[in-house]
C-alpha cells in the first residue's frame, strides 16, 4: 500500500468518527431539549396560578412594601368597651371588623391634556424687517395720496415692533386749510389712513358740525398706534392699531371751545332712561324696537313713534326735529355724533361706536382693513 493510499484510508476514518460523534451530540441535545419542555409542561400544569390580590399578611417582610397601607386598627380597651346610654348603643352598633387592606394593581391612568401654550404678544412675535422695496412703494403711494390734500404730517423711519409697524407711517398733526382740525395728541398713521381721514374731515365732518353747532371743529382726541391684539387678548387677530391703520375718536372739540364727547353725547335725552321707564318701554314690544332702528339708520333719533291713527305730516315732524335740536344743545351733539360715525360707512374698512359693544362706548373706531364686500359698519 502506497502512502497516498494509507492517508486516504485515514481520512476516510477520521470522518466517520467525526459524523458519528456530531450525531451523537445532537440526540443528547434533543433528548435534553425535550425534558426541559416537558418539566416546563409540568410545572404550569400543577404550580397554582398567581392571584390577583395579594394578602399583605402573606407577604414576607423582604416583599413588604416601603409604606403599606394603614390598617384600621382597634385597641383592647375600645374592644372591651360597652356603650353608656341606650342612644349611644344605638349610635355605635357592633360591627364585623374592617378588612386586611390589600394591594389591588391597576392601570395607570394616563395624563390628561396639557392646555396648549399662550401665544406670544404681537411685540414679542419674530418677523423680517421692512426691505428697501417695500419702504420705497410705501413712500410713493405716500407722495401720491398727500402732496396735494391739505394734511400736516411729518415722516417717521420705518417702524418694526415684532410684527407690529408699517414701512412709511407719518404722524398727522392736522387736517385742513381754513378750517384746519389739530390731530391731539398726533396721531401715527399710514398714508392711506390719513388721506381717508382727510376726505372725512373735509366733506363730512365739518359741513355736519357748522349745521349743528354753527362753527367748525378745531380738534380731534384721538389715540392711533399700539402694538396689541383686538381688545387686547392673548388669542385675538392682531388689531389694526397695530399696524398703524386705525384710529380711536373720543371726542370733538369745536372753535367755541365746546367739547362733543362721544361717551356722554352719543345717546339722545329721551333714551337715558331709568328703570321704570325702561319697563314702560318694554312694554311697547316690537314695533317701537323696530322705529327705533328704522331711526337710528335715517339719523333722526328724536323722531316719536306713530299710530295709525295719527294726524301728524310728515313736514311738521321733520320741522318739530330741527326745532329741538336748535334748543337742546345734546339732541344736536347726538345727532352730529351719529352723522359722524354713518358717514364714515362709505369711506373706511371699519367703523365701530357706541352700539357696537360696552369696549367700543366712549369712542368711534376708523380703521382702513381692506373688505372683501363692504365694509363692517356698527
Amino acid at each position: 500500500m502506497s502512502a497516498r493510499q494509507e492517508f486516504l484510508t485515514r481520512a476516510k476514518a477520521f470522518e466517520a468518527r467525526a459524523i458519528a460523534r456530531v450525531i451523537q451530540f445532537a440526540v443528547k441535545t434533543s433528548t435534553n431539549l425535550s425534558r426541559t419542555v416537558l418539566l416546563g409542561l409540568a410545572a404550569l400544569i400543577f404550580l397554582p396560578t398567581v392571584p390577583e390580590r395579594i394578602d399583605v399578611a402573606v407577604l414576607p417582610s423582604s416583599v413588604m412594601p416601603a409604606n403599606p397601607l394603614p390598617a384600621a386598627t382597634t385597641s383592647p380597651i375600645e374592644e372591651k368597651s360597652t356603650p353608656t346610654s341606650p342612644d349611644e348603643a344605638k349610635i355605635n352598633p357592633a360591627a364585623p371588623s374592617p378588612p386586611t387592606p390589600s394591594i389591588q394593581i391597576s392601570e395607570s391612568k394616563s395624563a390628561p391634556a396639557k392646555p396648549p401654550p399662550v401665544p406670544l404678544p404681537p411685540a414679542k412675535q419674530l418677523a423680517p424687517l421692512w426691505t428697501d422695496d417695500q419702504v420705497a412703494t410705501a413712500k410713493a403711494v405716500c407722495s401720491k395720496l398727500l402732496d396735494n390734500i391739505p394734511v400736516i404730517t411729518e415722516s417717521l423711519p420705518p417702524a418694526r415692533q415684532g410684527i407690529c409697524g408699517a414701512p412709511a407711517p407719518r404722524e398727522l398733526r392736522s387736517i385742513g386749510k381754513e378750517d384746519k382740525v389739530a390731530f391731539h395728541p398726533p396721531a401715527t398713521l399710514r398714508c392711506p389712513m390719513i388721506a381717508a381721514l382727510n376726505t372725512w374731515v373735509s366733506d363730512k365732518l365739518q359741513p355736519s358740525a357748522k349745521k349743528h353747532f354753527g362753527v367748525s371743529i378745531a380738534r380731534i382726541v384721538s389715540g392711533s398706534y399700539s402694538c396689541r391684539n383686538r381688545y387686547g387678548l392673548a388669542r385675538a387677530p392682531i388689531s389694526e392699531h397695530a399696524l398703524m391703520n386705525a384710529i380711536d375718536i373720543s371726542a370733538f372739540v369745536l372753535e367755541n371751545g365746546k367739547v362733543i364727547r362721544v361717551s356722554t353725547g352719543w345717546k339722545m335725552p329721551h333714551e337715558k332712561k331709568g328703570d321704570d321707564s325702561a319697563k314702560a318701554d318694554a312694554a311697547h314690544g316690537k314695533r317701537d324696537k323696530n322705529h327705533k332702528i328704522a331711526a337710528s339708520k335715517l339719523g333722526a333719533h328724536d323722531l316719536a313713534p306713530r299710530d295709525d291713527g295719527d294726524k301728524v305730516k310728515a313736514n311738521d315732524s321733520k320741522n318739530e326735529s330741527k326745532k329741538d335740536a336748535k334748543e337742546d344743545p345734546k339732541i344736536a351733539a347726538s345727532e352730529f355724533l351719529h352723522e359722524a360715525h354713518d358717514s364714515a360707512c362709505a369711506i373706511f374698512g371699519t367703523i365701530l361706536g357706541p352700539d357696537t359693544n360696552a369696549a367700543h362706548h366712549d369712542h368711534l373706531h376708523l380703521d382702513m382693513k381692506a373688505r372683501k364686500y363692504h365694509s363692517i359698519c356698527q
